[in-house]
């Protein structure tokens, strides 16, 4: 019997969270867009109109047909974490440069891979 193993990184440069509710998104959720991300091309701020906003892919925000809307499903958490911290990588968007990870404290959300060292890399 073979044992699943967790994949773990290492955290080389900090990276904070936004202060704001994730927004958590599905397919046809109306978006509004705010500004581009200052730092990170094809990321804008984006808010659904009541208590949640964050960082989304403009690639999955259709503008076709009047109000912007989501076309996949999509969460901004992002992680706040320092460099030292270990996290366990749930899932990598290659496409968008990041990972979904959980800290040692059981949150989850995005860490962007440039503040990443993952466990096979030097």
């Amino acid at each position: 019997m073979s044992t699943l193993k967790a994949i773990n990184a290492q955290v080389i440069a900090p990276q904070e969270s936004p202060d704001a509710i994730p927004l958590t998104l599905k397919a046809g959720d109306t978006v509004f867009v705010r500004h581009a991300h200052p730092d990170r091309p094809g990321y804008v701020w984006a808010e659904d109109g009541q208590l949640s906003a964050g960082w989304v892919p403009l690639d999955i925000i259709s503008t076709n047909g009047g109000q912007p809307h989501a076309t996949a499903e999509y969460c901004s958490a992002e992680l706040t974490v320092e460099p030292g911290d270990t996290v366990r990588l749930i899932w990598e968007d290659p496409k968008h440069g990041a990972c979904w990870c959980e800290d040692r404290h059981s949150e989850r959300g995005w860490i962007r891979n440039e503040n990443l060292r993952f466990e096979n890399e030097g």
